[in-house]
């Protein structure tokens, strides 16, 4: 990193306080904001920022519930079901085959 950033204090800054409010995050620290063509050499120009910044620190979203269990099938009831929705049994013939 300290081959592309220019000064120690900003290097500073990004190990010790940014890295520490960005541990928890998987990815997409920055956000990419294209402004306009450079006169002079047409190259694009952009803005690049850390999203979340001090003062817009979003709460993490509760979890969602989940659904109720619902409760198991005494092996009466399970054996009554299992004979009403099983698929039909095939006939076997008596005559082999030759």
């Amino acid at each position: 990193a300290a081959a592309f950033v220019r000064g120690d204090d900003v290097i500073h800054k990004l190990f010790t306080e940014l890295a520490y409010r960005y541990k928890d995050r998987a990815g997409g620290y920055t956000r990419l904001l294209r402004t306009r063509i450079r006169v002079g050499d047409a190259a694009p120009m952009a803005y690049i920022e850390f999203i979340d910044r001090e003062n817009e620190l979003r709460q993490s979203k509760p979890p969602t519930p989940q659904p109720p269990q619902r409760p198991s099938l005494d092996p009466w009831t399970r054996s009554r079901l299992s004979r009403q929705f099983a698929p039909p049994k095939e006939e076997k013939s008596s005559e082999s085959e030759i």
